[in-house]
């Protein structure tokens, strides 16, 4: 009996070329993914650091209201350039750097429908119109966030320093 051989293939090395490329297909396809979704993380970094620092904005100009003596004695509050500088609490900062803008009265409006004549059971206090402007930074990120708020309140004549 004769020994049959087989013949060899022409194709014996076709297998570990399509191997070889679909394992670069797949590399390639893994380190793609991976960039994009380091890139995706960074964005999203930076938008909770905008979001830290509206909220702190937020905090800033809630705390400045919780307290009237910021208003009626605005000018015991100013700085040596005329600028609002008043000390806040390390919670409300939450590490950040808070720059106020601005802190001004913006006018006194006369209330109506009340009479100052003795007697009269509708005592006229007038509406103070006031607005902050306040910019807080993130220490580490460099995202900043700026705040402009009016509000009004009702207070004894005389305290709107314009």
């Amino acid at each position: 009996m004769s020994a049959h051989r087989a013949k060899p293939s022409r194709q014996a090395g076709a297998v570990l070329i399509v191997a070889l490329l679909m394992l670069m297909v797949l590399t390639t396809l893994g380190s793609s993914t991976i960039s994009s979704t380091s890139s995706k993380l960074q964005l999203l970094k930076t938008q909770q650091r905008y979001q830290e620092t509206e909220q702190v904005a937020e905090n800033t100009i809630n705390y400045l209201l919780s307290d009237l003596d910021y208003f009626v004695n605005h000018s015991a509050y100013l700085d040596s350039n005329g600028g609002f500088a008043p000390s806040l609490p390390s919670y409300i900062s939450n590490g950040m750097n808070i720059t106020y803008n601005s802190l001004h009265c913006l006018r006194e409006k006369k209330s109506s429908g009340c009479s100052i004549s003795e007697g009269s059971s509708a005592v006229c206090y007038p509406d103070y119109y006031w607005e902050a402007n306040i910019t807080v930074t993130h220490s580490t990120s460099g995202a900043s966030s700026t705040l402009v708020k009016g509000f009004k309140f009702r207070y004894l004549a005389g305290y709107c320093p314009a």
